[in-house]
């Protein structure tokens, strides 16, 4: 018991600790940021995604003052300059791994305090902006291009995101309002903000068609909300970022949204405003990847009989071009496992009627939903199939298999002809034919002249087949030719 109460007291004492502030690094401008507590969440906070990538991004240039960040489908990208009012104003490119691989300098900007904010990009080019206007970034030179500088009604463009379905930018500026515009900056159109109070990063959701919003609230003060921008308002799901590696407090910078950092995944990302150092982060939030199209039914018999292999086959399309498997259900419990190509084969061991479905996986592990089925009616005893009619001198010799599982025995089977013949127009017998095997049998002698039709039935109680070839008899010689019904 005295261990349990100490564990208990222990554990209680490490919650404590995780929504206890240990202090903040401000800096941004005095008193623009509004720091929301706990316990007057407008919305209310989930446990956050594993964070998939975390590095220090500060040290490598030296610089204190990091805002923006953005990811352009291969590289991250900070903004940022000295800690204060200073010089140097920069723009940073990362790889992966967190490596600086270059730096660039921001355009001289006399009325802005702290350089570019947030960024975006819109699938070409970067953008970022601030008091004095947008900046178009060209990715491959780092190059820079003034968008427009007349900003108002905004004070500053602070959080930024390009919704390609809009062709807007939307940004958001601590408790303001939020604006819309289009890359001419104008108009520029007051847009509603629910009720956030710290806004600093905005990222484009292309799943979901949202916004997330990164605000400057929670402990630590780094949480993500999600904002429909079609209705203004907030959906109610939320992300606090925790602590990061090293960091005693940190607060929200610019933020990013991806597809492809991580294969299969969409991330939430951006930067964090650090003490003791600035960071670049990437969170899970679900699957990015689009499942493979749902196949249509499997192609294959749809008769057979217990103990023999029957082949299945399906197709379908990844809307991605990704390599594909697919997985057969044949109904009886078994299945074939991921498969590729798309087909599969199968023995059934009881008669029945069974529905064969498949489903499709990508490489990246979207699956489809399965398929109309395939029915199949499996028979407990023989199966008969006619498979070859030939001619000759005075003759035509069938060919009859048994493809079943069981033999068939006392088989009746016709030949008859429709026209030239004028002896031999009928013929029939019986005849055995195990399992698996099949029996060669023989018309009575035919002597005709002209075009005739051959007519030839193979029947038991559990199977039967029609064969119906057609042909020419010459006096004693009859040509049938190959195919037919």
């Amino acid at each position: 018991m005295e261990k349990k109460i100490i564990c208990i007291f222990v554990s209680m004492l490490m919650i404590a600790t995780v929504f206890t502030v240990a202090g903040t690094k401000n800096i941004n401008e005095t008193n623009e940021i509004t720091i929301a507590s706990q316990s007057n969440q407008a919305e209310p906070l989930l446990n956050p995604g594993d964070i998939l990538i975390d590095f220090d991004a500060m040290t490598a240039h030296g610089n204190g003052g990091n805002l923006g960040a953005e990811w352009d489908g291969q590289y991250f990208w900070s903004t940022g300059c000295a800690a204060g009012p200073a010089a140097p104003y920069n723009i940073y490119k990362w790889d992966i791994d967190g490596n600086l691989l270059n730096t660039y300098p921001q355009p001289s900007q006399p009325s802005s305090t702290w350089g570019f904010r947030d960024m975006a990009f819109d699938g070409t080019y970067l953008y970022a902006g601030s008091e004095a206007g947008l900046w178009k970034i060209d990715p491959a030179t780092g190059a820079t291009t003034l968008m427009f500088s007349s900003i108002a009604p905004m004070a500053v463009i602070r959080a930024l995101t390009w919704v390609p379905s809009e062709g807007m930018f939307y940004s958001g500026n601590f408790a303001n309002s939020f604006y819309k515009f289009p890359p001419s900056g104008s108009p520029i159109t007051p847009v509603t903000n629910p009720s956030l109070t710290a806004v600093y990063g905005m990222a484009y959701d292309s799943i979901n068609d949202t916004i997330w919003v990164f605000d400057q609230t929670g402990t630590p003060q780094t949480t993500f909300f999600e904002y429909d921008y079609h209705t203004q308002t907030l959906t109610g799901t939320s992300w606090l970022i925790p602590l990061l590696t090293g960091s005693t407090a940190q607060l929200a910078g610019g933020a990013f949204y991806g597809t492809n950092i991580v294969a299969g995944k969409s991330t939430l990302g951006g930067m964090t405003q650090g003490t003791p150092l600035d960071r670049i982060f990437v969170m899970e939030l679900g699957i990015s990847n689009l499942p493979p199209d749902t196949p249509g039914a499997p192609s294959g018999p749809s008769q057979g009989v217990t103990g023999v292999q029957y082949t299945f086959t399906a197709t379908t399309t990844d809307p991605e071009g990704d390599p594909i498997e697919y997985w057969f259900e044949f109904g009886d419990g078994e299945n074939s496992g991921w498969v590729s190509p798309g087909s599969a084969q199968h023995t059934w061991v009881a008669a029945g009627t069974y529905d064969v479905t498949v489903k499709a996986k990508d490489s990246n592990g979207g699956e489809s939903a399965f398929s109309p089925a395939h029915q199949i009616e499996i028979l407990g005893g023989p199966l008969l199939k006619i498979k070859t009619v030939k001619g000759g001198l005075f003759k035509i010799k069938v060919t009859i298999e048994n493809n079943g599982g069981v033999d068939a025995t006392g088989v009746a089977w016709t030949l008859s002809l429709a026209g030239g013949a004028i002896i031999g127009k009928e013929s029939s017998g019986t005849v055995n034919i195990p399992a698996g095997d099949k029996a060669v049998v023989t018309s009575k002698s035919i002597i005709g002249f002209g075009k005739t039709e051959v007519t030839v039935t193979a029947n038991v109680d559990e199977s039967s087949d029609t064969a119906i070839r057609h042909g020419n008899i010459y006096l004693f010689f009859i040509y049938v030719r190959p195919g037919g019904t």
